[in-house]
């Protein structure tokens, strides 16, 4: 294997660590972002039921699509 094989078996292992980490989100809202710690405030964390801040969130979605593709 080489340098570019080894990248994409890590690009993967951390999309899937992502997708569980999605899974994961669906459960029970927090006032705190799981990933960064910054706070959610109530609005977001009711609008959208999730445990990440926008910032993470908006990450988490552009790792999705990637993955996707």
């Amino acid at each position: 294997m080489d340098l570019a094989d080894n990248a994409q078996i890590e690009i993967e292992r951390e999309q899937e660590r992502q997708l569980v980490n999605f899974k994961r989100l669906e459960v029970v809202p927090t006032d705190e972002c799981i990933e960064c710690g910054a706070d959610i405030p109530e609005e977001r964390r009711k609008a959208v039921k999730t445990n990440l801040c926008i910032g993470c969130a908006e990450l988490f979605e552009i790792k999705r699509k990637q993955f996707r593709r």
